[in-house]
């Protein structure tokens, strides 16, 4: 009797820490703090492949674990999780699960910030493209080419194919607005459609490729998709990051308002990201931009040992030319 008893107890400590979980990690997908996050890592991760809840609690965990820029633990999880899933029969319910694994596996991979992972979104999202146009799903064809519009927007920032980064802009663009111009388009979709033409019209501003236009009116036209994500997502820390990232490329370009105007809305940009998630490297690394642009010697050291000491994608040769900067400053 004991035994059962201890079984029963069992269960329902596994219930708590899965329900627990999928609302934590929900309280911070609509907007709440990161706390809420590692909530959700520590009670997902307990959850173990006896339990009924696992193969939900895996999927969960591997948000997490990508939002927590965690993102080789998310692919790790994601892609086991969907090997799983593609050994049982086909016709079974799972195979709209296979989809929404196979979505979260593409961020994952793009987060990753490199060429390895990009190709390997790349190739997850066309799969998935393909497969929603033959089940006529329009639901996954328009989450599937909202996440294509990002990441294209990402790779025109961040790849090293710098000959390709125009048309990957250009790429961005023409699959963010058909996104946007697709009345079935739910607001999450929306949202990651107006996300991505924000950074691509960075990235065209931050460039000045060929035959792309004024640069001041794609700073312009950046923001105004950035505020329009705000509205679905007011603490967007992917938003407000990127957000503070525009104004410092209108500092370095001269474009728009006072300087010094401009570098105090981007710390604040960033510091209200921090109030939702301060476990990133990166708002660290803008905060150091944006105190050596402030020719703040002191406080650029102090974001770089602070954010160094943070997981996140940012890489070491981006802290090196920062910190660099720093020491370059009097003191």
């Amino acid at each position: 009797m004991r035994l059962f008893r201890n079984l029963g107890k069992q269960h329902r400590n596994t219930q708590r820490s899965f329900l627990l979980g999928e609302r934590s990690l929900r309280a911070y997908l609509a907007g709440g703090n990161v706390r809420f996050l590692k909530d959700a890592e520590t009670n997902l991760s307990v959850i173990g492949p006896e339990a009924r809840q696992y193969k939900d609690a895996r999927f969960y965990l591997g948000i997490t674990k990508a939002q927590l820029r965690k993102a080789n633990e998310s692919i790790e999880i994601l892609t086991k999780l969907q090997e799983s899933v593609s050994t049982e029969r086909e016709g079974s319910s799972d195979l709209d699960f296979a989809d929404r694994i196979a979505l979260q596996l593409a961020y994952a991979h793009i987060k990753t910030y490199t060429d390895k992972g990009y190709e390997a979104a790349e190739k997850v999202l066309n799969d998935l493209v393909s497969s929603a146009s033959t089940k006529k799903s329009g639901e996954l064809l328009l989450q599937a080419k909202s996440l294509q519009a990002f990441l294209y927007s990402v790779m025109a920032g961040y790849s090293t194919l710098e000959l390709q980064k125009p048309d990957l802009a250009r790429k961005a663009q023409n699959i963010g607005e058909e996104v946007l111009n697709d009345p079935r388009s739910s607001a999450g979709v929306r949202f990651e459609a107006l996300n991505a033409l924000g950074i691509a019209w960075m990235r065209i501003a931050e460039k000045g490729w060929d035959g792309s236009g004024d640069r001041a009116i794609s700073c312009t036209k950046a923001q105004s998709y950035f505020d329009q994500a705000l509205l679905i997502v007011p603490n967007s820390v992917r938003v407000l990051q990127n957000m503070a990232t525009l104004r410092l490329i209108q500092i370095q370009q001269n474009f728009g308002k006072d300087r010094s105007v401009l570098l105090e809305e981007a710390k604040q940009l960033v510091k209200r990201s921090l109030e939702v998630n301060d476990q990133d490297q990166f708002p660290f690394y803008q905060l150091a931009q944006i105190a050596v642009e402030e020719r703040d010697k002191a406080s650029a050291l102090s974001y770089i040992r602070e954010g160094q000491n943070r997981p996140g994608a940012v890489k070491e040769k981006s802290w090196a030319r920062v910190e660099s900067a720093a020491e370059a400053l009097q003191s």
